[in-house]
């Protein structure tokens, strides 16, 4: 019972602001013209000149980042300072490693709260096996390994908040003395607001170019995409849910999910729903707006959902489900948590599941069609 709890946490976590029994996190709004964001809020990066950066995180802590061998500008010397570019990093989160991707990183890794086992992510999987990352704790969203984490001198210790706990454990880990950052991506309610967390943590790096050439090339894509799918006159209809004992979660209509599905060319059968975080709804209400719907996108991983068969096990009034009976339920591949830097792909994916016709020959990525048993 205990691993599907935490596996309906991560899976809706991913794809909404909050989970049912957590507090939708209050957003910083922190993006600024002189941050050159588009699309995130929860941080913002300063130029304050010398070479050096001023930095606020998901806490709205503020960090100044100054090069290697360079001096802080007056006025910022009495600010918490990170020298740059970091050499060694602990990351709590496994998305992080996957923000961390593009920009050529990962080698600078010496900590992760994901055990190797667990992860997708092969440059990590290299870098644990020839023995330099250490498992530290904190999987699952439960508490690090202060002691392990302050015996490898990070240089920097990247965290995520906004869920039960982690604001303690975030203060305790700045008590041991070590630098802390917080990197809230998966609080952004846009896909894309979370893939340009990847200029926070280029940041650290000294990769500002490399992140804001990378994030282009996945926005024009993304839009690339979009305009393909709006030549056409109708949309189809879809629903986006996972079931827990019972209970259904469906997002928001100003959700990331609501949000992704528009730029795949699909209308998201709750977009009348307010907000952006999770909302629960009675199996009655899945079955009438979805009774017809033309694609389900099952938001779990096997081994969490193996068929259609286990979703009609909620309820047998879901096998008159039109959806279910023209085998059109999708569920994540294994790995969907960890290919935040790979949202084009994802786009794609979908758009693909919404209009096959516009994508001849085209092989889901990140999805993957239920089977029946």
């Amino acid at each position: 019972m205990g691993k599907k709890l935490a596996a309906l946490f991560l899976a809706v976590c991913l794809v909404v602001v909050a989970v049912s029994g957590c507090q939708t996190t209050t957003r910083n709004n922190l993006a600024s013209a002189g941050s050159d964001l588009k699309y995130a809020n929860g941080f913002s990066i300063e130029d304050i000149g010398g070479g050096c950066k001023q930095v606020t995180d998901g806490e709205n802590q503020t960090l100044i980042l100054v090069p290697q061998g360079k001096k802080v500008p007056a006025g910022y010397a009495n600010l918490p300072q990170v020298t740059i570019p970091v050499k060694k990093v602990v990351i709590l989160s496994v998305t992080f490693g996957a923000l961390m991707r593009p920009l050529g990183v990962l080698d600078s890794v010496v900590g992760s709260g994901t055990v190797e086992s667990e992860l997708y992510i092969d440059e990590m999987k290299q870098v644990y096996a020839n023995g330099q990352i250490q498992y530290v704790g904190g999987g699952g969203m439960g508490a690090p390994d202060f002691e392990a984490i302050r015996a490898l001198n990070p240089d920097v210790v990247f965290i995520s908040t906004g869920y039960p706990d982690a604001v303690k454990y975030y203060n305790q880990l700045k008590d041991t003395g070590v630098t802390v950052a917080v990197c809230n991506d998966y609080l952004e309610n846009n896909p894309l607001g979370r893939l340009e967390w990847i200029k926070f943590l280029a940041s650290f790096y000294g990769k500002d170019k490399v992140a804001e050439t990378y994030f282009t090339s996945v926005v024009k894509k993304i839009n690339d995409i979009h305009e393909k799918t709006m030549i056409l006159s109708s949309l189809p209809t879809v629903l986006w849910a996972s079931i827990f004992m019972g209970t259904c979660y469906v997002s928001g209509g100003d959700s990331y999910v609501a949000k992704m599905i528009d730029m795949a060319g699909g209308n998201y059968l709750f977009s009348d729903l307010e907000g952006s975080g999770a909302s629960s709804v009675s199996l009655e209400e899945l079955y009438a707006r979805g009774k017809n719907c033309d694609v389900f996108i099952y938001a779990s991983t096997p081994p969490y959902i193996n068929s259609v068969k286990e979703i009609v096990s909620n309820g047998a009034v879901l096998a008159d489900m039109a959806v279910i009976k023209n085998d059109q339920v999708y569920c994540f591949q294994p790995w969907f948590y960890q290919i935040s830097d790979k949202i084009d792909e994802v786009v794609e994916d979908l758009a693909y599941i919404f209009h096959p016709n516009l994508f001849p020959g085209y092989i889901l990525k990140h999805f993957q069609l239920l089977p029946a048993e």
